[in-house]
């Protein structure tokens, strides 16, 4: 892929190294692509729709991820593994930037968050064992501070406390919605050239 757009929203200097590896006693270890894309109106931000029938988080607004196999050999290998399968994105296509905070799962998985720039205008495809649907979304709604909320619930008899991000169309709580804030917490103004550069890059391309 191209270097990122010079417009970028976030760069590596705010957000954190990736490790390598989590720490197994953390929880069982897994890592999502936070996937950032270029297009004409703005920045987007890559998210899924889990299929209805899985047996973890079914139905729920996702990023592309999952968990770390013996054969990945980095948190970063693992995204950019799962985001194929499950979006058919390559890795071809996406330029690393960092990561965010790790997150834990009420299921007992510690999340890697991943933040990439992925090439604009590029073909995905959702795969139905895992995935209803691809949904591209504005980062300019997702991490409006005014769009970000608490919730509570019970489970297991415990209380729990989870971000929730009021958007129009999808309910987007828990671990995903928690990644959302952290990434809104390092986003400065959004650029408002991303259109114009982009459309010099793709002449140039």
């Amino acid at each position: 892929m191209n270097a990122p757009l010079s417009t970028s929203p976030v760069t590596s200097g705010q957000l954190n190294p990736i490790p390598v590896r989590l720490r197994s006693e953390a929880g069982r270890p897994a890592a999502v692509l936070v996937g950032l894309m270029a297009s004409a109106s703005g920045w987007q931000v890559i998210m899924t729709e889990r299929a209805a029938h899985l047996a973890h988080h079914a139905g729920q607004i996702s990023f592309p991820g999952g968990k770390v196999d013996e054969s990945d050999k980095s948190l970063v290998a693992t995204a950019l593994r799962e985001a194929d399968e499950e979006i058919a994105l390559s890795s071809t296509k996406v330029d690393i930037l960092g990561g965010l905070d790790p997150v834990s799962s009420p299921v007992g998985f510690i999340v890697q968050p991943i933040v990439g720039i992925v090439a604009p205008q590029i073909d995905l495809q959702a795969c139905p064992d895992e995935v209803s649907r691809i949904l591209i979304l504005p980062l300019a709604d997702l991490i409006s501070p005014m769009r970000h909320r608490r919730e509570s619930y019970i489970r297991e008899g415990r209380r729990r406390d989870v971000w929730v991000i009021d958007h129009p169309d999808h309910y987007i709580w828990g671990l995903s919605a928690a990644i959302i804030v952290d990434l809104a917490a390092r986003v400065g103004p959004l650029p408002q050239s991303v259109g114009a550069e982009l459309a010099e890059t793709q002449k140039g391309a």
